[in-house]
């Protein structure tokens, strides 16, 4: 299932994520250039020192190779220097004649001298080179003589290990700083937009402790801008939806009324006309269109029934069940059509008190259904039984029993297994099953029971629903 919740992190954490990436990069290349600046700074500065450690004299080059040296020895900052100090034919005077030379000099003037900068190998080192173009001045000849001039080359190379230890200290600073900005991000983001979402859960959890027949306008505790267009939609479909369950509730009500009450003064005329006709053969039809009516009777209080099953969570509250003062009831009330039809119908209960938690109306009409089943179908002059234990209620009786062919088929609507000699509708197990299902309840069927006879049907609340 899709998290508003997580959409809107990762919305706002993935650009940011990437906004930071590229910050991070962007400080790091900047912190990298600013150190290789310091870092080619130094090596100019060293190239500039052994520059001026060099004289012409009398039109000769004089080196002082120790002063020179020892500066690069004394100053170093972790990596190896190597120098190469050339004339302008390119002939070594000090140093590494070995340190390579660059493949052309530069013109640009940096640090207010023509210096360049470049990387190089030597002996398959990767160092720094900087190449610095020095003029020297011959010091006063004969009187009358103009000074001499010459141009020298001061080459200095150095290994890169502090500037790689730099750039590593860089890259662990950045890393550890951005990722911390990146966590506090992270969690700023989260916590505003839970701060932000407490609306709609004080939302969610007035509409959860609403009761199920309010069908009122629904007003949030806290009110906002984006929260009000599904609140005013959601309230005009609790109008809707409440306009219609009153619609389908006055139409069962008026239809159980309107069709019941033309059946019964049919019945009754019926009867009245079987007294008054002396002819067998007139008498006969009566009796059949009697025996008919009695089934468009039953059949139209089963559809009716079942359909108030199925809309029993729109029109009925859940309440505390007793089920053994509730089968009782239904045993007492059932006591004279058993008795029609030569049955022994009993009950009994292994248990002092049993509460669940459903719609009365619904659980009765379940075990009317399962009793007149049993009535109807287990054959005549048997022992049928209502009994009742903790959170369940069964109907058994000791009639020939199911098929077993049959009984996966028995809960389905207008199924019967022996139809020609069936008076039942095929909706009394439908109903049950319905009724089940609204509670949550287990339905259960067992037969044969004792002695390869009997039906045991079973309605098994599960221990949530029990009180």
């Amino acid at each position: 299932m899709n998290s508003l919740r997580q959409r809107l992190l990762l919305l706002i954490l993935l650009p940011l994520f990437v906004l930071i990436g590229v910050g991070a990069y962007v400080s790091y290349g900047r912190a990298v250039e600013s150190a290789n600046q310091a870092y080619d700074r130094s090596l100019y500065l060293a190239a500039r020192t052994l520059a001026e450690e060099i004289r012409l004299e009398n039109q000769t080059l004089r080196v002082d190779v120790l002063r020179a040296a020892g500066y690069l020895f004394e100053n170093h900052i972790g990596s190896r220097l190597f120098y190469k100090i050339e004339d302008e034919a390119g002939l070594t005077l000090a140093g590494d004649a070995e340190l390579p030379s660059p493949a052309a000099l530069s013109q640009e003037v940096q640090f207010f001298s023509l210096v360049s900068f470049e990387d190089a190998l030597l002996r398959g080192q990767p160092v720094r080179l900087t190449s610095l173009r020095h003029v020297l001045v011959d010091s006063p000849g004969t009187a009358g003589q103009a000074p001499g001039t010459k141009l020298i080359t001061v080459r200095v190379a150095e290994t890169l290990e502090a500037r790689q230890l730099l750039t590593q200290n860089i890259l662990r600073d950045t890393l550890a700083i951005q990722g911390l900005l990146l966590l506090v991000t992270m969690g700023l983001v989260g916590w505003g937009i839970h701060v932000a979402m407490r609306p709609l859960e004080a939302f969610r959890v007035q509409l959860a402790a609403r009761d199920e027949s309010d069908a009122s306008a629904i007003t949030p505790a806290y009110n906002t801008r984006e929260l009000q267009p599904l609140i005013d939609t959601l309230n005009s479909y609790v109008q809707r939806l409440g306009r219609l369950i009153d619609i389908r509730k006055r139409f069962l009500d008026n239809a159980a009324h309107q069709l019941r009450t033309p059946l019964t003064v049919l019945k009754t005329q019926l009867a009245l006309a079987e007294r008054q006709i002396p002819q067998p053969q007139a008498k006969a039809a009566v009796l059949a269109a009697v025996l008919t009516t009695d089934k468009a009777v039953h059949l139209t209080e089963q559809l009716l029934a079942l359909t108030r099953a199925e809309h029993a969570p729109d029109m009925e509250v859940p309440q505390t069940v007793a089920l053994v003062a509730l089968a009782r009831e239904v045993t007492q009330s059932m006591w004279h059509q058993a008795q029609t039809h030569q049955h022994d119908l009993g009950f009994e209960t292994t248990v002092a008190e049993s509460q669940v938690l459903g719609m009365p109306l619904l659980v009765q009409e379940a075990l009317r259904n399962l009793v007149d089943n049993a009535l109807v179908h287990a054959g005549g002059g048997v022992a049928v039984t209502v009994r009742v234990g903790a959170g369940w209620l069964e109907v058994e009786d000791a009639g020939v029993g199911i098929a077993t062919r049959h009984q996966p088929h028995v809960f389905e609507r207008f199924y019967r297994a022996d139809a020609a000699a069936s008076r039942g509708s095929g909706l009394g197990l439908a109903i049950v099953q319905e009724i089940a299902r609204q509670h949550g309840a287990a339905l259960s069927l067992t037969s044969p029971c004792a002695n390869g006879r009997g039906t045991r049907i079973r309605l098994q609340w599960p221990t949530a629903g029990m009180v």
